[in-house]
């Protein structure tokens, strides 16, 4: 994902970048220059890619990363910069049925330590990124929704039981919005900035050991005897495993992932700081926030007191457009509301498979794929970076069986459709909302 250029004239709109876009200017690392050779070889430096990383550095194996932009530019570091240690969309009880017991116990272990596992690494590397560990909301507007989070935390069992639901009164007082009935509270969720945490993961990974080269996109991957030999241009680097963590893009490294990820395109916003009236009554906990509804409405602060939401990606990003779209969708969640400035705009990716869960794949011999944040991939990235760096390392299985390649049917069709299904659901509210019901 390419930001676009910081707009000099601060009087023309609001910057097409997030509020740390400032950031993707730091000094780069150098490029590969020179034929390599390395134990593991991983594509793509996002959250998975560098979690990864450190942990084989950690570990003592020879690790070459290589990025195709810098640091930061990809899916993470456009994201939102919310830790929601929950699935994205299935009740831990279908989780159970469809991956049968050991199999979805396992898959609930790995998403539910996923916040836990985050933050303890950011306190033990001493990464500074505005890692605020203080809780997740998930509310609910349906009638039922107390009864469904509920079962919900029942679901979990053994696994977690630190979850609990917060009745309506409380996801008022909690959230400072309306119409939500019900919330699950994750007391291991949080928000952090996004870009910091790649550069710091990056940075101990390079303490570790690891080498790691911007600007060095991987046109080509062929086989090597018994290892794999990966070329960006002039150069390559000869490997025994590779690792592909170059989340959409690894569609475009092999045939055997064509068609296996949907992209979600969703249009990122950061108002200007709130009024301490607003600060007041606006997720007054600093928790952050993302409901369980169609149109997933999602709120969290930025270090500065920004709020950061979204709105479902489009094909412009016309300021004056987004903030219209952007102030009536507050307008009509936040019981204390202003019309609020925009100081940043701008445009992420995330990509989802179809059972909306993360996935570990077995793309070939000697080589692994980290497929699908489905919009939960800070923390659960990180988990699987662990995961993969522990199999590579010490031939363990991971928590999450590997499994094959499984392209989306009707990908042609279907690659459209979790932004129609955003959009026309945010639609629909809003004629719900205008006609009174």
């Amino acid at each position: 994902m390419k930001l676009e250029p910081l707009r000099p004239d601060r009087n023309a709109g609001p910057e097409l970048a997030p509020p740390w876009g400032a950031r993707m200017l730091a000094p780069e690392r150098a490029p590969l220059r020179e034929h390599g050779r390395a134990t593991v070889a991983i594509i793509g430096g996002g959250v998975a890619g560098l979690s990864t990383a450190l942990h084989l550095g950690g570990a003592g194996l020879s690790t070459v990363l290589l990025e195709a932009e810098c640091i930061g530019a990809g899916a993470a570091g456009s994201s939102a910069g919310i830790v929601a240690p929950q699935p994205a969309r299935a009740a831990p009880d279908a989780i159970l049925r469809r991956l049968g017991p050991e199999a979805g116990a396992a898959m609930l272990q790995l998403i539910g330590g996923s916040g836990t596992y985050l933050f303890d690494l950011i306190a033990r590397q001493g990464i500074a990124c505005d890692a605020v560990q203080a809780g997740f909301l998930a509310p609910m507007t349906a009638s039922s929704a107390a009864q469904t989070l509920e079962r919900r935390v029942a679901a979990w069992g053994s696994i977690r039981t630190d979850l609990r639901v917060c009745d309506a009164a409380e996801t008022a007082a909690l959230t400072g919005c309306r119409g939500y009935r019900a919330a699950l509270l994750d007391p291991t969720g949080g928000a952090l900035d996004p870009v910091l945490y790649l550069r710091g993961l990056a940075d101990r990974a390079e303490a570790a050991g690891v080498q790691i080269h911007e600007r060095s996109p991987v046109i080509g991957i062929e086989r090597a005897g018994r290892g794999w030999r990966l070329w960006t241009g002039s150069y390559s680097l000869l490997a025994d495993q590779v690792v592909l963590a170059a989340n959409g893009g690894n569609m475009a490294l092999r045939a055997e992932l064509a068609g296996t990820v949907l992209p979600l395109p969703v249009i990122e916003v950061a108002t200007e700081p709130l009024p301490p009236e607003m600060r007041a009554v606006v997720l007054p906990g600093g928790h952050s926030m993302t409901d369980q509804e169609p149109d997933v409405f999602s709120i969290r602060y930025t270090a500065d007191g920004r709020l950061i939401t979204a709105l479902p990606g489009g094909k412009t990003l016309d300021p004056e457009v987004i903030a219209a779209r952007v102030n009536r969708r507050l307008k009509a969640m936040l019981a204390s509301y202003r019309p609020l400035r925009l100081d940043h705009v701008w445009q992420g990716t995330a990509w989802v498979n179809g059972s909306l869960m993360p996935r570990l794949v077995r793309v070939d011999r000697g080589m692994i794929a980290i497929q699908a944040c489905n919009g939960r991939g800070l923390a659960i990235n990180t988990v699987l970076g662990r995961e993969v760096a522990r199999t590579l390392t010490r031939g363990a299985e991971p928590l999450l069986a590997l499994e094959p390649p499984r392209p989306v049917a009707g990908f042609v069709l279907a690659r459209h459709l979790p932004r129609l299904l955003m959009s026309s659901a945010l639609v629909a509210k809003r004629i719900r909302s205008a006609i009174g019901r």
